[in-house]
């Protein structure tokens, strides 16, 4: 029966089901955002299963000719490499990438900013690592020759130095 308090019934019921269903691609829309962003963490970014040998942090000790220092270095899934050491504060943190060069060795390359003791910024370096796993599994060996490099890019001097890395693992509380 069409009566006034059946038509507001009716109007109201109507416009929560509009509510409802203008809501429900929302809600779609922030599952679907949700689920990508949860793929993209789960799925490594690089197609060779073989390259997560190197995906993880690292504490490395570095042999340089003025004495041995330590990094942290960090190789994601996708290619990228990112490295903080001890030489701060006259060397930034560096970014770079990496990818396997062989059947078992890998290869990198980072830029870092140079500075000087008063904190001016005086260049970059461009240091190209190469990465032999082992002796153990958690475990590298490595050599890295380092470009210093002035303001324009000019190369001012190289060094060479020697990388031991451990694989930093999850220690339980």
């Amino acid at each position: 029966m069409d009566t006034p308090s059946n038509r507001t019934q009716n109007a109201a019921s109507c416009h929560a089901a509009k509510e409802a269903i203008m809501v429900k691609p929302t809600h779609v829309l922030s599952g679907l955002l949700v689920a990508a962003a949860l793929a993209g963490c789960a799925a490594p970014g690089r197609s060779d299963e073989n390259s997560r040998e190197l995906v993880g942090a690292w504490e490395v000790t570095v042999s340089r000719p003025g004495g041995v220092g330590k990094n942290l270095l960090t190789f994601s899934s996708d290619g990228t490499f990112f490295r903080s050491g001890d030489t701060h504060p006259v060397l930034s943190g560096g970014h770079g990438s990496w990818k396997r060069s062989g059947a078992t060795d890998f290869d990198a390359t980072y830029v870092a900013f140079r500075f000087d003791q008063a904190g001016k910024w005086i260049g970059s370096t461009k240091t190209r690592i190469h990465i032999t796993p082992g002796p153990a599994s958690n475990e590298f060996k490595g050599v890295a020759r380092v470009s210093a490099r002035d303001l324009q890019d000019k190369e001012v001097g190289t060094s060479e130095v020697k990388l031991q890395g451990k694989r930093i693992a999850v220690e339980p509380l």
